[in-house]
């Protein structure tokens, strides 16, 4: 039995040291993957079309989007890229519908061959047939910061519009998780119900390995332009962080100093399972040492994650009490 716990431990503990990570669709004239690290996403139904397009929610600035007809859309497929989407993910769309009266899908997760999934009713967030949302928060020919989050810790699913308006659901018979075909479908109604979709433009697809908290959210939204532009993201350095004792049984010590002066650092600490335990943000420079107290932690493996602005850091750690 322990010898199994450490196979586990040790596989998830690869997983988060390197696995934590995102794939990132700009559609300014291609289907591919930013970084090179996804494949490249396909055709449902008719071409689309880039365009210049006004995203005036980000200060009118203008970006090549991609226009998509009505009952048309992309395809992401899971196979092709290593099962990066689990039961644990996150998508993150910046997209606007042309219409939204009545039903508009926004994600499938069966191939089309499901009624049930994500969908925009009426400007009201729905997932069919188990949660809507009491407000209506998308708008038409606006566009609309959409994120779609499962844990699979207790299959909770969230969906958020503008990091405010959400529902959330037990997703106990997994409708939100891909079927034996492996693919996630953007916009493309299914094969059920016909006249579900609607024409409209996507400016970036996001796709987390990893479940997103509510901070995290709030912090893409208010950065919606560095997020939907690609400043900064995955160009951090990576730096190293000192931890003492490791082995921990109550107070581990954390020294940032690599981080440099009058930053401000995120620490997280995450569990074997990809569960956050721990998280604050501290002033590096001001003060490089940090305690966290991991008396009321369970023993095992754990990965403490240090992140700025320029730089990230991670560092396993082991709790024995």
């Amino acid at each position: 039995m322990k010898t199994l716990y450490l196979f586990i431990s040790i596989f998830f503990l690869s997983f988060l040291l390197q696995g934590q990570s995102v794939l990132h669709y700009d559609l300014n004239s291609s289907l591919n993957e930013v970084n090179g690290n996804g494949p490249a996403l396909t055709v449902l139904g008719t071409d689309g079309v880039y365009v210049e397009d006004t995203l005036n929610e980000i200060g009118s600035v203008t970006k090549l989007v991609y226009r998509f007809e009505s009952n048309s859309g992309l395809q992401f497929d899971n196979t092709l890229a290593n099962n990066f989407l689990g039961e644990n993910y996150t998508i993150e769309i910046y997209f606007v519908f042309d219409q939204l009266n009545s039903w508009k899908r926004v994600v499938d997760w069966k191939n089309r061959k499901s009624d049930h999934g994500a969908y925009v009713y009426n400007g009201q967030l729905n997932f069919y047939p188990h949660a809507i949302s009491s407000d209506a928060p998308v708008a038409a020919g606006e566009y609309t910061y959409y994120v779609v989050t499962r844990n699979s810790a207790n299959a909770e699913l969230l969906l958020y519009t503008d990091a405010e308006t959400y529902i959330t659901l037990t997703d106990a018979v997994g409708d939100a998780l891909l079927d034996e075909d492996n693919v996630l479908n953007l916009f493309h109604d299914d094969l059920i119900v016909s006249n579900e979709a609607s024409s409209g433009a996507v400016a970036m697809i996001k796709l987390y390995n990893y479940t997103l908290d509510s901070t995290t959210f709030q912090d893409n939204f208010d950065d919606l332009a560095g997020n939907v532009f690609f400043i900064g993201e995955n160009r951090k350095m990576k730096t190293s962080i000192n931890t003492f004792p490791n082995p921990v049984s109550e107070n581990l010590n954390v020294d940032i100093s690599n981080f440099g002066d009058n930053v401000s650092v995120s620490l997280k600490l995450v569990n074997i399972i990809g569960a956050t335990v721990y998280e604050t943000k501290i002033q590096a420079g001001n003060n490089n040492s940090h305690v966290i107290n991991t008396s009321k932690l369970n023993n095992g493996f754990f990965i403490l994650m240090a992140e700025s602005a320029s730089k990230q850091a991670r560092e396993k750690i082991l709790i024995q009490h």
